[in-house]
């Protein structure tokens, strides 16, 4: 499992990291384009597939001046193909 919880948190810390530089580009790289992506950011519904979660992030990256992120992650749980 120390494979899979590295796994997990390169894949956070990449997803932040597009996040906080407002990189579209690198976020459709670590992104899921599978049938079951969906995103649900705070105070919205959820999104469906990716071109609705793309356009989601384009609209906040473009009305969005200054992001800074601090995570601090706890514990990492991987049961199966989730985590």
């Amino acid at each position: 499992m120390t494979g899979d919880r590295e796994l997990v948190l390169a894949a956070n810390q990449a997803f932040y990291r597009c996040f906080e530089k407002k990189d579209l580009e690198a976020m459709e790289a670590v992104w899921s384009k599978g049938m079951g992506c969906l995103c649900i950011h705070p105070g919205r519904g959820a999104l469906k597939g990716w071109q609705e979660i793309r356009h989601s992030w384009e609209q906040i990256f473009k009305n969005t001046s200054y992001i800074e992120i601090d995570t601090e992650i706890l514990a990492v749980e991987v049961s199966g193909v989730l985590a």
